[in-house]
């Protein structure tokens, strides 16, 4: 391939039986406004520095392919408790290999949002 790039990802796209109800579980996590553009697709707009998010009505279930969402929080307990509060399900709890800045271990979250797509909550 030659140096310049053939386009660039203008936004990430779930596919969800119900794209109104997954824009709205992602806005309470993310934040942003949810936008329906036509019947079956929603997408978030996301508030400052925030990724596009859509949202795309389909029947078939989230494929199984490694790909997830990392979600950056200052409380991970706080985080849990609210991503459940929303409708998530908790998966389990890891820690990374690498340590923090202090030395300590760095935990993170596994869950699923309510279409069952997987996402972390990983502490900053």
């Amino acid at each position: 391939m030659s140096g310049a790039p053939i386009g660039w990802i203008r936004e990430i796209v779930l596919d969800c039986a119900d794209p109104p109800a997954l824009a709205a579980f992602w806005a309470a996590l993310l934040g942003g406004r949810p936008t329906e553009w036509y019947p079956g697709w929603v997408t978030l707009e996301p508030p400052p520095h925030g990724q596009r998010l859509s949202f795309q009505a389909s029947d078939d279930p989230p494929p199984e392919t490694g790909t997830h969402f990392d979600v950056l929080v200052d409380d991970l307990t706080a985080a849990h408790e609210a991503v459940l509060a929303a409708g998530a399900t908790f998966v389990e709890a890891r820690t990374s290999p690498r340590p923090g800045a202090d030395g300590a271990p760095v935990p993170w979250r596994t869950y699923r949002d309510p279409a069952g797509h997987p996402f972390c909550l990983v502490v900053r």
